[in-house]
């Protein structure tokens, strides 16, 4: 074959293989016929989809995750999300939402909202949701989206550290105050009850005994007190207080 030949037979081939682009481009097969979000507990669904910027009828194979993910992530509830295409039409959308876990007072009435890592989601100006007060806490500054700027950094990975374990056994709507103003003794309370945990040492099996005592007590209208589990034994000191 002649170079004429070779070069007639390219462009043949380079044609057909544009027809077929296009052809895939404006076929109905590949439209997007459903949206699927998952893994959303506190972010609005619609919000993720008004950030996706795709809609039902564009073709998924002109969707670009990157710059839709980065729309995403601008909601700072937003901890991650992935997408899966399901060809040809259905787009999964997987959140995974970032937990608040405390409240810090940054001003008289002011309180800032943080996640399990110690990062700012929101500034609220009353503590409506359930979760535990962090008090004697000494920070310089902080930023919306990022981690709590603190004197200690050492004993803020140690609250952090308590607080992922507080949700971990389930107890971080109970507790209603973890106070850290001695590092060496944080104190995680409730209404009723003190337990003087003291630093990380054992922090797991410490909130596994909260859970338990929590359970089998007799609550604030009867008995009032603290737990000093600073050194690990069979039995805690105990002391009931008038």
């Amino acid at each position: 074959m002649n170079f004429k030949g070779r070069k007639f037979k390219v462009t043949v081939v380079i044609g057909g293989i544009m027809l077929a682009c296009v052809l895939v481009l404006v076929s109905p097969l590949f439209h997007v016929q459903e949206i699927v979000i998952q893994g959303t507990v506190r972010v609005c669904q619609t919000e993720i989809r008004d950030r996706l910027g795709l809609d039902n009828g564009n073709n998924i194979l002109m969707f670009n995750p990157r710059s839709a993910r980065d729309r995403i992530m601008g909601n700072l509830h937003v901890g991650d999300v992935n997408f899966v295409r399901d060809m040809p039409g259905r787009l999964y959308v997987i959140i995974r939402e970032r937990r608040p876990s405390a409240y810090v007072e940054h001003t008289p009435g002011n309180f800032l909202v943080l996640d399990d890592s110690g990062r700012v989601l929101e500034i609220r100006h009353h503590m409506d949701v359930s979760l535990p007060l962090l008090e004697g806490l000494q920070f310089t500054r902080y930023q919306l989206g990022e981690i709590l700027e603190v004197t200690n950094t050492t004993d803020f990975s140690s609250i952090v550290h308590y607080t992922q374990l507080l949700i971990t056994h389930n107890l971080i709507h109970t507790i209603t105050h973890i106070n850290v103003s001695d590092p060496s003794n944080i104190r995680i309370l409730v209404d009723y009850m003190e337990f003087h945990v003291g630093c990380t040492t054992d922090a797991d099996y410490k909130v596994r005994a909260i859970s338990q005592m929590l359970e089998v007590s007799p609550g604030a209208g009867i008995m009032r007190g603290y737990v000093d589990m600073r050194v690990r034994r069979p039995e805690y000191f105990f002391v009931l207080l008038q």
